[in-house]
């Protein structure tokens, strides 16, 4: 092999390490915008989720049609609610108190969030109270018509 020819395939080497590394950064910098941006929708859905509960402890029907679909569904131990189904019992509801916690946020694609917590609380359901108990929470949120709305949310219970 002649210097000619080893400059020449060092230069290729030289090249295609730049090309790769470029390519490799490009492609580090576009993950790091995308993880930002499911950042901001991640947070943007926790902030909501939180004013679904504020709004079921404040009976505020207005804000809870506002988050959630039409089309929702809410599964409880006791039975799968509609929308509409939760809307009539809202009256019925009452949450003393409540705490959120470890939210874990997945994203499958661009338009759904589902998050993934734990809720503490306690109420009563037609005036018959029920002590503080806690319930893994799982909600899922797509965005329509450029808002994130919730379409499916269920409470497993956790036993003492």
């Amino acid at each position: 092999m002649t210097t000619r020819h080893a400059a020449r395939g060092l230069l290729l080497v030289s090249a295609l390490c730049c090309a790769v590394f470029g390519w490799l950064l490009r492609s580090a910098r576009a993950q790091r915008g995308a993880a930002a941006g499911e950042d901001v929708a991640g947070k943007e859905v926790v902030k909501n989720e939180k004013e679904v509960w504020d709004a079921v402890k404040r009976k505020d029907a207005l804000r809870f049609d506002q988050l959630v679909a039409d089309d929702a569904r809410i599964i409880f131990d006791t039975g799968i609610l509609t929308k509409t189904d939760f809307l009539k019992s809202l009256p019925n509801r009452t949450i003393s108190s409540y705490d959120l916690e470890d939210f874990i946020v997945l994203r499958p694609n661009a338009r759904t969030v589902i998050l993934i917590y734990k809720a503490t609380r306690s109420g009563a359901y037609k005036d018959k109270p029920f002590p503080p108990s806690s319930v893994h929470e799982g909600s899922v949120w797509v965005q329509r018509g450029g808002k994130w709305v919730a379409v499916l949310n269920q409470e497993t219970p956790i036993l003492p």
